[in-house]
């Protein structure tokens, strides 16, 4: 889904690296995701990642490639990790409930301010830079699939009604997820992440098949409980 890392070797310089390519990727991403692409200087790079800029250079080639091994890098590691539970092969409701939960609980978090490196990726750079936006694009797609899946996989058990149109359904959940991490990259009041997320858990709960007992899963309750946990 990602591309591979674009390096970019200097010939003739025989004297082994004194850093780690994908240590210095990951402080890079870190400050990119703190700052964006436009915001962030070269030499500060540099400087966070431990290395010289001449090194950079020697190793990514340029700003604009360190910043295509950085968002690599967020989507092997940051995003795999999110979306690994709906992309696992049973994954169903409560594994929906689980993400927008995680959601609720990063909005008060100390890096809500951050949001996600994607999104902020999609306002800044998107329109104007080819690899940014495929890269964007490549990562929306994957959370829709990931979701559908989730939601196909429990139509099929009977968890979901089945005049639910799922493909619909993930397009709505999707453009709810992304707008959570664009509103709290914003520093919006927690309560309209919170409110967005109530009113995605009486979505869910329309969704349920209508043989569900009481005992079954009830997603609002259960970010509601999130909620007031966070609280006390």
């Amino acid at each position: 889904m990602f591309p591979t890392d674009r390096l970019v070797i200097v010939a003739g310089v025989g004297r082994p690296k004194s850093y780690d390519p994908e240590v210095v990727t990951r402080k890079a991403m870190e400050l990119f995701w703190q700052r964006g692409f436009h915001a962030t200087p070269t030499k500060d790079l540099a400087a966070h990642m431990g290395i010289n800029v001449y090194s950079l250079f020697a190793e990514f080639g340029s700003k604009q490639g360190l910043f295509e091994s950085a968002l690599a890098l967020y989507g092997r590691e940051v995003v795999a990790e999110v979306l690994g539970p709906l992309e696992a092969p049973g994954a169903g409701i409560e594994e929906l409930v689980a993400v927008f939960e995680s959601h609720v609980s990063d909005a008060s978090g100390p890096d809500a301010d951050q949001g996600c490196l994607m999104c902020n990726t999609a306002t800044e750079r998107a329109r104007n830079d080819p690899m940014s936006h495929d890269l964007v694009e490549a990562y929306f797609t994957r959370i829709q699939r990931a979701i559908c899946h989730a939601l196909d996989n429990a139509q099929a058990k009977g968890d979901v009604r089945p005049d639910v149109v799922c493909e619909d359904e993930s397009r709505l959940l999707t453009a709810t997820l992304l707008g959570f991490a664009v509103l709290m990259r914003a520093g919006v009041d927690r309560e309209i992440v919170t409110g967005a997320a109530r009113a995605v858990g009486q979505n869910l709960a329309r969704m349920r098949s209508l043989d569900k007992g009481p005992d079954d899963l009830d997603p609002p309750n259960q970010i509601e409980t999130i909620e007031a946990t966070e609280e006390q």
